[in-house]
């Protein structure tokens, strides 16, 4: 069974998968392509309506806050009104809402609105994720995450229209125009996919128990129901929680995806506002090499995801050392960077969705993206600061956060008893038949 896993081509993996799970994946592209073509310039868009280094940080913190409250009651919301219910309400909030907004914001004010409809994401990230995993097997779920990755990144090929547009008729009205297309594919995301999805097995038994008991959300004092009991039993399961979290938190700060990685390349680095886009192909192509020929094929275990942590720290310490001009030493940092991402996102998802089990789950979902959003608010409110101040040094910042991982992944892997690195068998170490008995 592992080896036939590890050969699966891609088309296996889709035909694996069933029910909710490949509902997801097949209606992910509607979400996947618009958010790429939009969100590489918004940065860049948000400085041209006139806000500063620090009010992007300050956006970034404020979203994470409100995010940190949307969290507390995610799991109490999607258990009170289903997977399914809570997937369409809150996406429609999360994306088409708040991303009009984003078009029509022209101060600082509007944009702290749209950063905080945004943030709602936070419940729907866990319901979402639930309607993934909850009736797929192990197979099914690291098939789903691996689809669902390969889609997001295929989406980046598309960037350099994007470019092209900022090229044509600048900043503002090309992210304007992007978004509109954006609000336009993920409303029709939303209800189609609502259409087809149906509420999960364990969804369908809390609610019949909701129903029995009468709980009220608002009632209910244990937000994370026995997520901290579940933790103290399995403290593996807290370990892969504060790697999940770490990894959350540098994305916002660190990746290609960041706010400030397109203000970084253009004014501190000195390079073309529609040449950067092409990156985003290098990032894409790179990924899905990552995705399509290697991630199937590698053995199970958490030496993949040690390589992983380990291109993407290499990618920021290049990106540290770059001198402003160069622009080729940049397609080097992105290509180490996909190919850490590529080996590291999906598997810390699927990781951390297999670890979880049962009724548990929404309350460790939630509690993850509290944890997410409360040092995710942190991170951004000094991010901004310090990039006001010496702008490498988020890249510094995000350099430590993914030491952090590695000592995390380390500390799991002790825990669970599982080794990080795979044992080499050497020739002179084969077992050698001797006269009945065997010697190393």
């Amino acid at each position: 069974m592992g080896n036939q896993q590890r050969k699966m081509t891609l088309f296996d993996s889709f035909r694996v998968l069933k029910g909710n799970t490949r509902i997801s994946v097949i209606f992910q592209p509607l979400w996947g392509i618009p958010y790429a073509l939009f969100n590489f310039y918004l940065g860049l868009y948000m400085k041209a309506q006139g806000i500063t280094d620090q009010q992007i940080g300050e956006l970034i913190a404020i979203g994470f806050i409100s995010g940190t409250i949307f969290s507390l009651f995610s799991g109490v919301i999607t258990d009170y009104l289903g997977r399914k219910k809570t997937t369409l309400i809150f996406d429609l909030i999360a994306w088409p809402l708040a991303l009009l907004i984003y078009i029509f914001a022209t101060n600082y004010w509007l944009f702290v609105l749209a950063a905080v409809c945004n943030n709602v994401a936070r419940i729907v990230n866990v319901s979402f994720t639930l309607m993934v995993v909850e009736d797929a097997t192990n197979e099914e779920r690291k098939a789903a995450f691996t689809l669902s990755n390969i889609i997001n990144i295929a989406s980046g090929v598309l960037v350099p229209l994007a470019g092209v547009l900022v090229e044509k008729v600048g900043v503002i009205p090309a992210e304007r125009s992007l978004l509109a297309l954006a609000v336009v594919s993920m409303t029709v995301m939303a209800f189609w996919r609502n259409r087809y999805y149906v509420e999960t097995r364990i969804g369908r038994e809390i609610l019949r128990e909701n129903q029995r008991q009468k709980v009220i959300a608002g009632t209910r004092l244990n937000l994370f129901g026995n997520t901290f009991a579940y933790l103290k039993r399995k403290p593996s399961a807290l370990v892969a929680m504060v790697i999940t979290v770490l990894f959350n938190v540098y994305l916002p700060i660190g990746t290609i995806s960041s706010l400030y990685f397109a203000p970084y390349l253009t004014e501190k680095l000195g390079q073309s506002k529609a040449l950067i886009s092409s990156l985003g192909v290098v990032n894409s192509l790179t990924m899905l090499l990552v995705l399509v020929l290697l991630l199937p094929r590698l053995q199970s275990g958490l030496f993949p995801l040690l390589v992983g942590l380990g291109f993407q720290l290499l990618s920021l310490a290049v990106l540290i050392l770059i001198p402003p001009g160069d622009f080729w030493p940049l397609i080097i940092v992105i290509i180490l960077y996909a190919l850490g991402f590529g080996l590291f996102r999906p598997l810390v998802d699927a990781l951390f969705a297999d670890i979880t089990e049962g009724k548990e789950r929404a309350g460790l979902y939630g509690l993850n993206n509290t944890l997410t959003s409360i040092l995710s608010a942190l991170a951004g409110f000094y991010s901004g600061r310090l990039y006001q101040a010496t702008p490498v040094s988020i890249y510094r910042f995000s350099f430590v956060l993914l030491l952090l991982c590695i000592i995390g992944l380390f500390t799991y892997g002790s825990l669970e008893k599982k080794p990080i690195v795979p044992r080499i068998n050497l020739p002179w170490r084969k077992r050698i038949p001797l006269s009945g008995r065997e010697l190393d």
